[in-house]
């Protein structure tokens, strides 16, 4: 009977060891959505790296191995990297694939070239518009030719479009390793605040009001349970901390502006656009006003920002 093992760490996501081609495992792994990696030699969990364990995963995936005739045991060590780490792990792992992607596309380029060119040196040996002369000795010799030529220039055909969709993908994965827009960091910090909001809630308990009556007290978690909340919301705060000095360099850089003290009466550009007048600030947007158009933008939409009392006038 085989053993295998799974094991989970952020850095590695979840992988299983000890499988081999044709052992019986197969089946169960995939009917468990898991994937073979050939880079890594291992079946793994798409999307595990860098996250706590999908234990319902795990637990079916062994007990389907159990199933199938295998001792299975799980490792699980949910310990988080810190954030600036994982990004820069990111960088460098998209950086190589844009490397890997660059270097298969020349190769299929270079073959693409090559096919084409096999075609035509065929092709060169054909007299212009010589039919294929059907009973003559030469018969066979220009039907295989023209199959040849055919073969050549599909492939020529194929390994050119195969190219064209992998530079696609190698500047895919190259975008991955640029600077992130202040959109995107400004929406990220706005998820990661709300999703350690509502695990303190689970953690520390809430009261449910309607109107000015309270209707519930829920409690908060306690021994295991609160000590899991616990680590999630330091986790969290980790992350927040790191993207909160991202988006602070940002605005050093003059990529975004610092809207924490707008207020109404200010004038502000989005995207460049002419100067509208803040009528009112809200939590996560603005209202503003030009004319009689009035509309609300996000806050980390605002690319300037002018007081009251600027010269400036609106558009």
């Amino acid at each position: 009977m085989t053993a295998l093992t799974i094991t989970h760490t952020h850095p590695e996501g979840t992988l299983i060891d000890g499988t081999a081609r044709g052992d019986g495992s197969a089946p169960a792994l995939k009917a468990n959505r898991w994937r073979w990696s050939r880079n890594l030699g291992a079946w793994y969990i798409p999307g595990s790296r860098d996250h706590h364990a999908r234990d319902w995963q795990i637990r079916a995936t062994a007990e389907a191995l159990r199933e199938a005739g295998f001792e299975v045991e799980v490792e699980v060590d949910n310990t988080p990297r810190a954030t600036a780490e994982v990004q820069a792990d990111k960088v460098a792992r998209a950086a190589a694939r844009a490397e890997a992607l660059d270097a298969k596309s020349e190769r299929l380029e270079t073959t693409s070239e090559a096919r084409h060119a096999a075609a035509r040196q065929i092709a060169d040996g054909i007299p212009f518009g010589q039919p294929i002369l059907v009973g003559h000795h030469s018969e066979r010799r220009a039907r295989r030719d023209a199959e040849r030529i055919h073969t050549n220039m599909r492939a020529a055909v194929d390994a050119d479009a195969a190219a064209r969709e992998t530079s696609r993908r190698a500047a895919a994965a190259r975008a991955n390793t640029r600077p992130e827009s202040p959109a995107t960091t400004a929406n990220r910090l706005d998820k990661l605040r709300a999703d350690l909001r509502r695990l303190q809630r689970r953690r520390d308990g809430y009261t449910v009001v309607q109107g000015r009556t309270v209707v519930a007290e829920v409690t908060g978690a306690t021994g295991d349970q609160h000590d899991h909340y616990a680590a999630e919301a330091a986790h969290l705060e980790e992350q927040i901390a790191y993207w909160e000095q991202v988006r602070e360099q940002q605005i050093a850089d003059g990529r975004t502006v610092d809207t924490s003290a707008a207020r109404a009466g200010d004038l502000v550009q989005v995207h460049g656009s002419g100067w509208w007048r803040i009528k009112r600030v809200n939590p996560k947007t603005f209202t503003v006003t030009s004319g009689h158009s009035e509309v609300r933008v996000p806050h980390h939409n605002v690319t300037a920002l002018r007081t009251a009392d600027s010269p400036q006038t609106d558009r």
